[in-house]
């Protein structure tokens, strides 16, 4: 009987203890399973900032319409206004990965330097890097602007950014060309003037005096220093030069070394002077149908073509006199004092010429806004 009581007391134990092991282990798998959710739980709280992060970047870009610009450049792809025009679609295009993409039809294969205003006016082209100095007649208060400033390629498009500024000369340059259906968006620098010979000259008072036949279309200011002028376009400068129809010109430092009229004319001079212009400009029917960001992201397109354009004609320039030099280029110095007659000759001689325009026009009072303003920028001293 002691024996069997002990046997019953031993099997008691032995599931008591089994109870016990069950129950830990239980209790432990609980454990683990709280702890296992919680740092779930927390992990997921972790990255959930993150997926935020990456939907607002995914929704932080270009969000308008898909557009296609019809871009026309009278200029050359090769040209420095065509490597522009390029620069503006490639930074388009990416800024809205392709949604807006621009057909550029360069060398006036669409529309020539002649025809491109009234074509963008009549929306027959979206778009253009206009060349505003060919069309004098049409335009009289933009080309009141004397088209050349001093001191640096910056201050060139920051002097014609200030014209715009400027309440009575933007409104008058506003109010002229929407009577043409365009808007302007932005302006490009443009390079470093020279003159330049096919004869030996000391400086510019030796050039004026030993010229007979200055090529160049746009002939007062040249006039109004003591040149006789001819008129010659640009592209047919080189062969001028070679035929004996020209001695001595003026024009873009880069432009006339693209043109390798160093062959024809181995005297240049920097002049002090650096030109600005080849506006972005659209054609306002079109740009105002537009939602508000497909044209945020064009005029930004537009300023980061200003921009390149400073660099890339700063870095053209810093170029240009050695690669003159390497091509047996006599480089010559002009005086402090022969600068500022040539300044005056610039300035004075546009202002005269669209002073005489504005009276015919009826214009005067917005011609002379532009001219105050285009004076009180370089100092000039201007007087109605």
């Amino acid at each position: 009987m002691k024996k069997l009581i002990a046997l019953l007391l031993a099997l008691v134990m032995v599931f008591a203890m089994a109870a016990c092991s069950s129950s830990s282990d239980s209790s432990t798998t609980d454990e683990e399973e709280t702890t296992t959710e919680t740092e779930t739980t927390e992990a997921e709280a972790e990255t959930e900032p993150e997926a935020e992060a990456e939907t607002e970047t995914a929704e932080s870009g270009y969000t308008g319409e898909a557009v296609t610009i019809t871009f026309n450049s009278s200029y050359a792809e090769t040209e420095t206004a065509g490597i522009l025009a390029g620069y503006f679609k490639d930074y388009l295009e990416e800024l809205t990965d392709g949604a807006i993409t621009v057909n550029i039809s360069y060398g006036g294969t669409l529309f020539t330097a002649d025809d491109e205003l009234d074509a963008c006016g009549d929306g027959a082209i979206d778009m253009m890097i206009f060349g505003h100095s060919k069309h004098t007649s049409e335009l009289p208060v933009l080309n009141a602007i004397p088209d050349f400033a001093p001191e640096s390629i910056q201050n060139a498009v920051d002097y014609f950014d200030y014209v715009f500024a400027d309440e009575a000369a933007g409104a008058a340059i506003t109010a002229e060309a929407e009577e043409y259906g365009i808007t302007y968006l932005s302006v490009n620098a443009g390079g470093a003037n020279y003159f330049l010979a096919n004869f030996e000259f000391e400086n510019l008072t030796d050039l004026v005096a030993k010229s007979t036949a200055f090529g160049n279309m746009a002939p007062v200011k040249f006039e109004a220093i003591g040149f006789t002028v001819v008129g010659v376009y640009p592209w047919d400068y080189y062969s001028a030069f070679d035929t004996g129809l020209m001695d001595a010109s003026q024009m873009d430092g880069v432009g006339m070394y693209d043109m390798s009229l160093y062959e024809v004319a181995q005297y240049w001079m920097f002049d002090g002077t650096f030109a600005a212009g080849n506006f972005m400009t659209v054609n306002t029917e079109w740009w105002e149908s537009l939602s508000d960001e497909a044209q945020a992201a064009i005029q930004e397109a537009c300023d980061a073509t200003k921009a390149y354009s400073i660099e890339y004609n700063q870095s053209s320039y810093e170029e240009l006199e050695g690669n003159l030099e390497a091509n047996g280029v006599t480089l010559v110095n002009m005086t402090d004092e022969e600068f500022d007659q040539w300044w005056s000759a610039i300035f004075e001689s546009a202002a005269d010429d669209a002073l005489a325009t504005a009276e015919e026009n009826g214009n005067t009072e917005d011609v002379q806004a532009v001219l105050q303003a285009a004076a009180d920028f370089t100092g000039y001293d201007i007087t109605f």
